[in-house]
């Protein structure tokens, strides 16, 4: 019997083998930028005008999970008011709150919120729940676009996997994705979503690129390519970051230079007169993404083994804002009790100057502390709108500045215009006590009138 060789037995075992052919996968088609039918989930400042600019060029898609907005925006109002009922009126646009309808889309914009939760960690949970619903909805060939500010890496290591595990389809050979950061100003008539130029990155050359011509049908200032998706998303985190420090230096200078007997204000005003100077004003840092993004970053650190302690400590000191007024107000009253028993009256309740928005506005922990040392809280506050708890545990919400009065304290935490409109010397001394401490913010109400009638103080 002869022997064969390791070399032939293996031929022969091959031969009798079913020939197999290997089939190479093309990826689909991009979509057509001009005229793709773009869907964008989550409808609030954001969301709203970029669903509102993508109909111009084709019927779009806009999707909520809250049925109340969805039923709103259909009777054509935005309690935001950043759209107006006229636009909302002419826009071809299906509102819906079914997720089903993302089928329908060439392109699917993400809009999200996203939120830290009690112990200031990033919650990506609507991040994760808008991924889920793509893929269960998506078409093939669609262009997945996050524009929610995230911590670099979450669009390619949460997002995309969730896609691609709910839809059974492959990134790059089924569908696409991108990210172009949102650059919306809130309450800024100014500087509206056309007028302020947009980064755009997608997971490849020809990703960006199309992203750059979709986006330039709402876009008018412009279009910056970065270099991926991380780098768009390092970009974003990183504008809200800077703010938040800049504005810690202020805060801090704030409570230094009150102690040594000057006005920050004043300080601030002669450094600007030096070409380079950075002009940052203290206040209170709230709302949804200036307060909340930097802790973004802080959790990206520890992931990465860095304490990020610089970023921390303007957290740190921005949280601790709001307490220092509440200590002022208590040392211009220069009561025995303290607060204890004092009417306080506290303008505005909105994180932002003329937006109603009061997410994470510290307005809510300034009367909580008030309220904890015993003072009786009164707010008021014509533009904000309540649609969730964020504090404000012992605050008496009026609709009448005077309902609570007279006061033995007023402060200003933010000067909406009709505040400058409603509030001269008259009407403001008739609120409270000769010698009442005025805490005023942003410095509106300055008068000769009020500095006679109040203890005024601005930072």
């Amino acid at each position: 019997m002869s022997v064969q060789t390791a070399t032939q037995i293996s031929n022969d075992a091959k031969s009798d083998l079913p020939s197999i052919r290997l089939v190479k996968t093309e990826p689909v088609a991009l979509p057509d930028p001009v005229t793709a039918r773009v869907a964008v989930i989550g409808l609030g400042y954001v969301g709203l005008p970029l669903v509102l600019g993508f109909a111009k060029g084709s019927r779009a898609i806009g999707l909520d999970i809250s049925e109340k907005k969805i039923e709103e925006l259909k009777q054509n109002i935005d309690f935001t008011g950043e759209v107006t009922s006229d636009e909302l009126r002419g826009a071809d646009v299906d509102y819906t709150c079914d997720a089903a309808g993302l089928n329908a889309a060439d392109v699917i914009v993400v809009c999200v919120p996203t939120p830290v939760d009690s112990h200031n960690n990033p919650d990506y949970g609507p991040l994760i729940a808008a991924s889920k619903s793509i893929g269960k909805n998506m078409k093939r060939g669609a262009f997945v676009v996050f524009e929610s500010t995230v911590d670099p890496g979450t669009t390619e290591d949460k997002c995309l996997p969730v896609i691609e595990a709910h839809s059974g389809m492959k990134e790059g050979i089924d569908f696409y994705i991108g990210y172009s950061p949102e650059r919306i100003n809130p309450a800024d008539p100014t500087r509206k979503l056309p007028d302020i130029k947009k980064i755009v990155a997608g997971s490849t050359p020809e990703g960006t690129e199309f992203l750059e011509k979709l986006y330039s049908r709402v876009i008018r200032a412009g279009l910056f390519k970065a270099a991926s998706i991380k780098v768009a998303e390092a970009a974003k985190i990183l504008e809200n970051t800077q703010r938040d420090v800049n504005i810690a230096l202020m805060n801090q200078m704030m409570m230094l230079f009150d102690k040594m007997g000057i006005r920050s204000t004043d300080v601030i005003a002669a450094a600007s007169s030096k070409w380079n100077f950075h002009h940052y004003r203290p206040g209170l840092v709230g709302g949804h993404c200036i307060a909340v993004d930097p802790y973004f970053l802080v959790d990206a650190g520890r992931r990465h083994g860095l304490a990020m302690e610089l970023v921390a400590a303007a957290r740190e000191v921005n949280e601790k804002a709001a307490h220092y007024l509440v200590e002022k107000t208590e040392a211009l009253l220069n009561r025995r009790h303290g607060l204890r028993g004092a009417k306080i009256l506290v303008l505005g309740r909105s994180f932002k100057e003329d937006c109603p928005d009061t997410r994470n506005s510290k307005a809510f922990p300034l009367m909580d502390a008030l309220w904890t040392r015993g003072a009786d809280v009164f707010n008021f506050d014509p533009v904000a709108f309540d649609d969730h708890f964020e504090g404000g545990r012992g605050a008496n919400i009026v609709d009448e500045p005077a309902a609570g009065g007279p006061y033995d304290a007023v402060i200003f935490t933010l000067a909406h215009t009709v505040f400058r409109q409603q509030f001269d010397g008259a009407t403001l001394t008739a609120l409270a006590k000769k010698g009442a401490p005025l805490i005023d913010m942003r410095g509106n109400f300055e008068t000769d009138a009020v500095k006679d009638w109040f203890t005024y103080w601005r930072p």
